[in-house]
């Protein structure tokens, strides 16, 4: 069971890998941070303590929401965790602590309770504050032992609550209640050794809560309806680990249009296989899952992938989950059906024009061409115009020209043929035929010019 902990100044690292070893610490959350980690990581569990708001945006609640949907069991406690925990338990995230509790009932309310500044992670989140969910239970404690009275009481919760978080200090907080130097020196004194860290008691409880688990707790289904800007932070914000460093998705994008020379046509490619799918929901062309599953055999066979561990592995090195994998074999299998839906529209022109075009594009015309030419006119002098019928089985010549050129066929020749622009398959069978036929005769020509050379060469 992996577990992803994210924690900052409620509780040192160090002391919370005494009580739940194992897990992973993370800095306190910000937003895409949790789909971040759900990507890098992976994890049966996230237990939300810290996380950030102010210097950076907050996590949101729709990546907890994401994580619960697929699976991913959610605590909160303490910090942030308690807040998002409050908002999000109708869906499965799960509460742990006072804090938290008092947020569900109500008898908390402000985000500020749980706030403080703190030094950054260099310095361990040391606390330049002090939230006021702790000033809260801390004065309790004081009351109930008899160290101040209700009055008392009342007066330094409301001048805590006055102060801005980030200026809530014990002496800011005497102050503004007016304490006398008497009154702030016995109390003071209490808290010296009777002070509660009700923040560190919640995680610490979540803590060995996660300890304890066996198997994590498997969120009730519901539907999770995302958005553009959710699709902003899933398909942009979100980092992954390459190369040891993670980064933006966003930024990998960037890169290569800064840097890869082939930019224009992967972009082309992209946004073209985007409006076929459109199109494809436009006029009705629709794929079942037997297309689909299909469409992944030809994409592992044309990437030498033979099982489903290798495809797997395939996934994590290009970040994807199984479920988005999927949804681009989907996008893959809708473009291909709207080439079927496509090509039998233009009749007997099929694809040459298209193709001829896309090799003029690519610099290939004139290449492509010299060598189609220099085939037909072999064909005309050593063969006649047609050339002889076919001899050999299709599997035989496919096979046969496969081995012997760099053409790749990623599925049954009936198939394929329709795709390339073939006729029929007996148009592929014939042409087959004729490039097997030409490739003979130059090994043939070959053969025979390398044995008069050999015999030339011989000693007389």
């Amino acid at each position: 069971m992996k577990i992803c902990v994210f924690l900052g100044p409620t509780l040192p690292v160090a002391d919370a890998q005494a009580l739940l070893p194992g897990a992973v610490y993370l800095p306190p959350a910000a937003q895409a941070d949790i789909l971040s980690a759900l990507t890098i990581h992976r994890p049966d569990v996230i237990a939300l303590i810290d996380g950030v708001f102010g210097q950076s945006l907050s996590v949101w609640h729709k990546e907890i929401l994401f994580a619960l949907h697929n699976g991913v069991a959610v605590y909160g406690a303490s910090s942030m965790g308690a807040l998002r925990a409050a908002e999000c338990h109708p869906f499965g995230m799960v509460p742990v602590g006072e804090v938290a509790r008092q947020y569900i009932d109500g008898r908390l309310t402000g985000d500020d309770e749980v706030a403080l500044a703190h030094a950054g992670p260099e310095d361990g989140y040391f606390p330049l504050s002090e939230p006021l969910v702790n000033l809260r239970a801390s004065l309790a404690a004081a009351r109930a032992a008899g160290a101040l009275d209700a009055d008392l009481h009342d007066r330094l919760v409301a001048a805590a609550k006055r102060q801005y978080f980030t200026e809530r200090t014990r002496d800011r907080v005497w102050a503004e209640a007016g304490l006398t130097d008497a009154e702030a020196a016995s109390l003071d004194a209490f808290l010296a050794t009777g002070s509660v860290d009700q923040k560190r008691l919640d995680a610490e409880a979540l803590l060995v809560h996660l300890r304890s688990l066996i198997t994590p707790p498997r969120p009730a289904p519901f539907g999770f309806n995302a958005s553009h800007y959710f699709d902003v932070l899933y398909e942009r914000d979100r980092r992954v680990a390459q190369g040891g460093h993670e980064v933006p998705l966003s930024e990998v994008a960037t890169h290569a249009a800064l840097h890869r020379r082939d930019f224009a046509e992967i972009n082309a490619a992209a946004l073209g296989r985007l409006l076929t799918v459109q199109l494809a929901d436009t006029v009705g062309v629709t794929v079942d899952q037997e297309a689909v599953a299909a469409e992944i055999r030809r994409f592992c066979a044309a990437r030498g992938l033979p099982d489903a561990p290798s495809l797997a592995a395939w996934c994590r090195r290009n970040d994807l989950t199984d479920a988005e994998f999927t949804t681009l074999a989907t996008e893959l299998a809708i473009e291909r059906a709207m080439r079927h839906w496509l090509i039998p529209r233009r009749f007997l022109a099929r694809t040459t024009k298209p193709v001829l075009n896309e090799l003029r594009l690519r610099g290939l015309y004139e290449k492509t061409a010299g060598e189609a030419a220099l085939i037909e006119r072999v064909m005309a002098l050593h063969f006649g115009d047609s050339g002889q019928q076919p001899k050999d089985t299709l599997e035989e010549l496919v096979a046969d020209h496969l081995a012997h050129t760099d053409c790749l066929m990623d599925a049954a020749p009936d198939a394929w043929s329709f795709e390339a622009g073939f006729k029929d398959v007996h148009d592929l069978r014939i042409d087959l035929m004729r490039a097997k036929q030409v490739r003979d005769l130059f090994r043939q020509l070959a053969e025979e010019a390398g044995a008069a050379l050999r015999e030339e060469e011989a000693p007389t």
